[in-house]
């Protein structure tokens, strides 16, 4: 979850700091250095979850992560066709927001007490 916030305070960052070469650095930073967390962290939980399967699991996850750069690329482009590029930041920031509500709803189901075992 603290990855996701600090995922979020870079996007949220980088178009106001545009004008400024530290601060546009330091917001890319955050945003990249996060992203790049994020992969990692997800890709050691779904290798926790399927230790049997490291290959299957593994393609899953790469395959996830290109979905959600092809979905990005898609809606990234709606939004700065319809909102300008001012808004790319808080429109992918919303989509973090719902990958913390999904996790907190899947954290609290049945799947999440099987995968506890």
């Amino acid at each position: 979850m603290a990855f996701s916030l600090f995922m979020i305070m870079g996007m949220v960052a980088l178009i106001p700091s545009i004008h400024s070469t530290t601060a546009l650095a330091i917001a890319m930073a955050v945003w990249g250095i996060t992203q790049a967390a994020l992969f990692l962290v997800s890709h050691v939980r779904l290798m926790k979850t399927a230790p049997e399967t490291p290959a299957f699991g593994a393609s899953l996850n790469i395959s996830g992560a290109n979905l959600g750069i092809g979905l990005g690329a898609i809606v990234g482009g709606h939004v700065i066709d319809n909102f300008g590029l001012g808004s790319l930041g808080y429109a992918a920031s919303g989509f973090i927001g719902l990958s913390i509500l999904l996790a907190l709803v899947l954290m609290r189901g049945p799947l999440s007490e099987a995968t506890q075992v």
